[in-house]
């Protein structure tokens, strides 16, 4: 034998080999919770020892524990202090508010406004030139009176909001007296409107009326019902493929169930195996704690003893967990029988088919515009 056969062989065993770890390897996933003080929550995922780990933990006092790990590299690890956390985002939001405060221009000039005030008063009188401050020379009755103009533009941007939302009301009083006229007027011309909805408010007086155009609408009508052109290729094209061919597969009910049967199954493989709970539990109402334990007893009898059913009072604490494992290997065997079944089989034949002839057909309808359009 030579080297290379030996080296390919050596690739071939390689690859199954990983393929079967991948597929065998089993997932194992947990969840704790511990409600009494202190309390302790967490879930942890594990595939393949560290190519993926994922753990969320929660301790009562303490922050919120989250650690990932894919292929062996730590992803996000434990945060930080939340005191020390939020005491940096204070901090940072600080800086950010005076970094804008700095770079405003409008606070530059108040600055120096109170600058030149300060100095004005310092003197005993009053200045007999109007002070001046800034790059730009600007006097303080310019500055004041640049002021009241921005105060006075808010507010006609304000009135003008207010009238934008009062011509939408004029909109529809407008709109709703053309239907009026319209109503009145038993003659209508193809370009006129018709109501199509009607709103009211709350005591009975109309809201608003929406129109619709009618212009055209018997043409469109007729244009949808008629049969296309023989003559036209294009547009008497059709296509081979019912529209709804894939009904007879959504209607069979022997599909709905193997597929029930594979989630089924599926279900039966990844549920967990190990199940434990204690505690004391209450909801308050005698009715509703005596239906709860009659489930709980029918049910789950195996766990019932551990857990105590209070009757008369609102109650919560206890502790467990659910503990399981999935096994890649196993969900691919159980659908690879889902799809090697009949009604499967049946589906994805048809749906080849569909395509290969929908393909096809396009390819002619391209042929066919073409055509049409080197003749035209």
């Amino acid at each position: 034998m030579s080297i290379v056969a030996i080296v390919a062989l050596v690739v071939v065993f390689l690859i199954v080999a990983l393929i079967m770890i991948i597929l065998l390897t089993p997932i194992t996933y947990s969840i704790e919770w511990n409600g009494r003080t202190p309390y302790r929550a967490e879930l942890s995922v594990k595939w393949l020892w560290r190519v993926l780990s994922l753990r969320l933990a929660y301790f009562q006092g303490k922050p919120f524990f989250k650690q990932l790990y894919v292929l062996g590299m730590q992803k996000i690890g434990p945060v930080k202090e939340y005191d020390d956390w939020i005491a940096q985002r204070v901090n940072d939001e600080y800086q950010k508010a005076m970094d804008e405060i700095d770079k405003d221009p409008m606070t530059a000039q108040a600055e120096a406004m109170m600058k030149a005030m300060q100095g004005g008063g310092q003197g005993g009188t009053e200045p007999t030139e109007p002070t001046t401050f800034g790059t730009s020379g600007e006097s303080l009755d310019s500055v004041r009176s640049a002021g009241q103009a921005s105060a006075s533009q808010e507010k006609q941007v304000r009135i003008e909001r207010v009238d934008e939302s009062t011509d939408e009301n004029k909109g529809a009083e407008a709109r709703a007296a053309q239907y009026d006229a319209i109503h009145d007027n038993p003659t209508m011309k193809p370009d006129d409107e018709v109501v199509e909805k009607v709103t009211f408010n709350s005591d009975g007086t109309v809201k608003e009326k929406v129109f619709t155009k009618i212009d055209g609408l018997k043409d469109s009508v007729k244009a949808r019902f008629q049969k296309p052109d023989p003559n036209d290729p294009v547009a008497s094209f059709k296509s081979q493929i019912q529209t709804f061919w894939f009904m007879k597969h959504v209607t069979n009910t022997e599909l709905w169930r193997q597929l029930l049967l594979v989630s089924k199954r599926c279900y039966d493989h990844s549920k967990p195996r190990d199940i434990a709970v204690e505690g004391r539990i209450g909801i308050g109402d005698p009715f509703k704690g005596g239906m709860l334990a009659s489930m709980l007893y029918s049910i789950w009898p195996e766990q019932a003893e551990n857990i105590e059913i209070d009757y008369l009072n609102w109650h919560l604490e206890g502790s467990g967990h659910i503990k399981g494992r999935i096994i890649l290997g196993v969900l691919a065997w159980h659908g690879t029988r889902f799809v090697l079944s009949q009604p499967m089989r049946a589906l994805i034949v048809e749906a080849i088919k569909v395509f290969r002839v929908k393909r096809k057909e396009n390819k002619e309808l391209e042929r066919l515009k073409a055509e049409q359009a080197a003749n035209a």
